[in-house]
């Protein structure tokens, strides 16, 4: 499987990298046991994969738990990406030892400032950042779901990368982007199928949105729906086409969007995961492209660029 440079980091990395939310233990969300978690995660390493993303909020440190068991015993083959909430300096060191413990490693690769706090400032933070990777518990820095002026603070201190929600349907500022590339920082975005709107679920199957956090997203919710869903319709419709499915669609625009380094994917089962992997040797015809990027811009412009998909963020 293709490997590309994590920015400076000195790391390389899958352009699809497993995502494990899903993980975390909430029933009906993804695998539907630990070991069948950990086998998926096994099976994806298998398969070239060698990134893989959790958090310390996913089920309270149990995905990290999950993932250490996958990879106990080949721990120098993997990236492991973790994250934690922007907190108190004090607090950060007691919390990377409690992911080192339940990841069973003596370092992350990638640590992450999972959602930032206006409240609090960013810059005691990332100072006990650098001295955790001063002291070798940390490899690289990264954030997630920062704002420019965030990452013009978090660059200062040698981060290498952003974790942002990005789709066809939900985009962040042009000018993030462009930051990323001018500074060398890797974009690794999330949530590329849109929580399942744009793998033919919502349409192809026509499922109704029940409970989870879908009934917080934004994009299924009032005007924005009909909207979404006809963008998901034109997803399927060319993945017609083509002869794919939906996902691989969604997931090849995305691999095809200039600045992206390495899509964040989750999967509930080995043959998910293989269908989502596909879509590495798909190339969309530039039209396709276009369109899909134009359709699904104008669903993401209904809401202020400081939005959140979810209608939460830290204050």
């Amino acid at each position: 499987m293709e490997r590309v440079r994590l920015a400076d980091s000195g790391m390389e990395v899958t352009r699809i990298c497993l995502g494990t939310w899903n993980m975390g233990g909430d029933r009906g969300w993804g695998p539907e046991t630990e070991a069948g978690a950990v086998a998926l995660i096994q099976h994806a390493l298998d398969g070239g994969c060698n990134l893989v993303d959790t958090a310390r909020g996913y089920g309270n440190g149990r995905s990290e738990e999950t993932v250490g068991k996958a990879v106990k015993g080949r721990r120098d083959q993997v990236v492991i990406a973790t994250k934690m909430m922007h907190s108190r300096p004090e607090e950060l060191g007691p919390t990377i030892e409690a992911s080192l413990k339940c990841l069973g490693t003596e370092y992350v690769d990638l640590y992450i400032c999972h959602w930032p706090f206006p409240s609090l400032p960013l810059e005691p933070f990332f100072e006990e950042m650098v001295r955790q990777r001063e002291a070798g518990r940390i490899r690289a820095i990264g954030v997630s779901n920062f704002n420019l002026e965030q990452m013009r603070t978090a660059k200062r201190y040698g981060v290498v990368s952003l974790q942002p929600p990005f789709s066809i349907l939900w985009r962040i500022p042009q000018e993030v982007i462009a930051f990323c590339r001018e500074q060398r920082v890797a974009v690794t975005p999330y949530s590329p199928l849109a929580q399942g709107l744009l793998t033919g679920r919502y349409t192809r199957r026509k499922t109704e949105v029940t409970g989870g956090p879908r009934r917080a997203n934004l994009l299924f919710s009032g005007d924005a729906w009909p909207a979404a869903r006809e963008v998901a319709m034109r997803v399927d419709q060319v993945a017609d086409r083509i002869g794919c499915t939906s996902s691989q669609v969604a997931l090849a625009w995305l691999l095809q969007t200039p600045g992206m380094t390495s899509v964040i994917v989750g999967a509930s089962s080995p043959a998910q995961w293989d269908e989502n992997l596909a879509a590495l040797n798909l190339t969309l015809p530039e039209d396709d492209y276009r369109q899909l990027d134009q359709a699904g811009l104008a669903v993401w412009e209904r809401f202020g660029p400081e939005e959140t998909m979810w209608r939460w963020k830290p204050t």
